[in-house]
């Protein structure tokens, strides 16, 4: 059965979007300065924040980042016009696999 999604599921994904590219540009800043010994521990704060984030968005805390990043690449996948994973790999033609690769993940 095909897979829908409500504007709230959409809203959700692009809330977790906005939280995802946030943590990418901590991490950004991280490595924007030479290599120091706090580096490893610097990586910390921001993913521990980005979970927290997610965690309130309504994600499993175990499963946090795997149901983020399938939830986004479904909403991909919708705006590509397919329904769902299935409906996508028996359609999709080269041309929208590539548009798959070059939309947010």
């Amino acid at each position: 059965m095909p897979i829908t999604i409500s504007q709230d599921e959409i809203e959700k994904v692009t809330q977790l979007r906005l939280v995802v590219d946030a943590y990418r540009e901590a991490h950004r800043l991280i490595h924007s300065v030479h290599w120091h010994k706090g580096v490893p521990e610097e990586h910390t704060p921001p993913l521990i924040e980005l979970k927290k984030a997610l965690v309130e968005l309504g994600y499993d805390e175990k499963t946090v980042l795997q149901d983020a990043f399938a939830d986004s690449e479904l909403l991909n996948i919708h705006e590509l016009g397919y329904t769902d994973k299935a409906d996508f790999r028996a359609g999709a033609s080269k041309t929208e696999k590539i548009a798959l690769k070059e939309k947010w993940h």
